[in-house]
């Protein structure tokens, strides 16, 4: 468990260079999707006893949504998905049922916009509670100024809450040097920390609002940022100083774009990112342990993601390599070398076959695991006509 769970840190750090995704052509009005497990094979989980969607999963549509597809196009195992989603004619969700494997609900969602298309409502149900919120806007603003908020758990009553959005986000002002050429960028706010006892605190607010530095920005003769630093101002309990977060340095070609991004941690080196033409070409990081780990990508000539591949301490771990038929992706050869000496480790292959409907939008994948067909990805879409 512990070598997976490693896995899918490991990898979420380095999913900056997506292979493409998914898109829905024509006009939807309803999609039903979900996975079939084919012989014998089942979603993957952590641990014993896991629902299908697995342990401690944020179960909300975007991250089913992006675990799913993250998983099904880049490993070879496959996570849950089961849902029913209904659409407007300006393609907004304007309804989602989510269920587990038995078709028991999981949740129950509705989302209401108004002539704007700006969200006003949306409401989520399940058996153990309901929770809705209402927006609000000042005219023709995109943004929502206040929120009304209602939770009702089971057996408990109903709770209601009001927020002036604007008053979670501090005003931001910017001191500029024109000597250094330096962005020196405060909030405004008047979030405070609280003595409880000696060693616990509580925010509040104070009565009078602090100017509290919270970025740094130095700029290039070009006036091109060249380095960052960013400073942690909401988690200094005493009130006094604020702490560097994050200190960063860039780099550029000869035409003025990004090469290069360093990152450094406690002023020492501690990862980089190397551009090239606006992509990611390189990664490279240490540990606390003093061994290195970087990730070398390649692109096929129309740009879509052809190869990553990991190292650690100069060692291969993962490697994946993908094949494209236009934009979708047809075979992938997938290496998992995480922690085995074993240098004859072949990579597995993993065929998607598809079958497409009369709008051009695929009704269904099997997903093929070294020659045995293990998953089974299911669309039924509904069309506005």
């Amino acid at each position: 468990m512990k070598r997976l769970l490693f896995l899918f840190i490991l990898l979420s750090a380095f999913f900056s260079s997506q292979v493409i995704k998914d898109s829905i052509f024509g006009k939807p009005k309803f999609i039903k999707e979900s996975v079939i497990f084919l012989n014998d094979s089942g979603p993957f989980t952590f641990m014993k006893g896991d629902d299908e969607y697995g342990h401690a999963v944020i179960m909300t549509p975007k991250n089913l949504r992006n675990r799913m597809k993250d998983t099904w196009f880049e490993t070879n195992f496959c996570r849950y998905i089961n849902n029913e989603v209904y659409f407007d004619k300006n393609r907004n969700i304007i309804k989602e049922i989510w269920y587990y494997k038995s078709g028991e609900i999981v949740d129950d969602y509705t989302y209401v916009y108004d002539d704007l298309n700006r969200i006003i409502t949306e409401s989520s149900k399940n058996k153990y509670s309901e929770k809705s919120s209402h927006y609000f806007y000042d005219k023709n603003s995109k943004i929502a100024k206040f929120k009304k908020y209602y939770y009702k758990w089971e057996n408990e009553p109903l709770e209601i809450f009001v927020n002036n959005l604007e008053s979670f986000k501090p005003l931001f002002v910017t001191k500029f040097d024109t000597i250094s050429k330096t962005d020196s960028i405060f909030a405004i706010t008047n979030d405070i920390w609280k003595s409880v006892d000696e060693r616990s605190y509580t925010r509040a607010k104070d009565s009078i609002y602090h100017k509290r530095l919270t970025r740094i920005k130095v700029y290039d003769k070009q006036y091109r940022v060249v380095e960052e630093k960013f400073f942690n101002y909401e988690e200094d309990f005493q009130n006094k100083r604020v702490s560097l977060t994050r200190h960063l340095k860039y780099e550029y070609d000869k035409v003025g774009n990004l090469a290069k991004q360093i990152d450094f941690k406690d002023g020492k080196f501690y990862s980089y990112i190397m551009f090239e033409n606006g992509r990611i070409i390189r990664e490279e990081k240490n540990d606390d342990y003093g061994k290195t780990s970087y990730t070398v990508y390649t692109y096929t000539k129309d740009q879509k993601l052809e190869r990553r591949t990991m190292y650690y301490n100069d060692k291969i771990w993962y490697d994946l390599r993908f094949v494209y038929d236009g934009n979708y992706i047809t075979k992938l050869y997938y290496l998992d070398k995480y922690g085995s000496e074993d240098k004859d480790i072949e990579p597995t292959v993993i065929t998607f076959k598809y079958t497409f409907d009369k709008q051009k939008n695929w009704k269904k994948i099997i997903k093929n695991v070294d020659g045995k067909d293990l998953y089974m990805w299911t669309r039924e879409i509904e069309y506005y006509k």
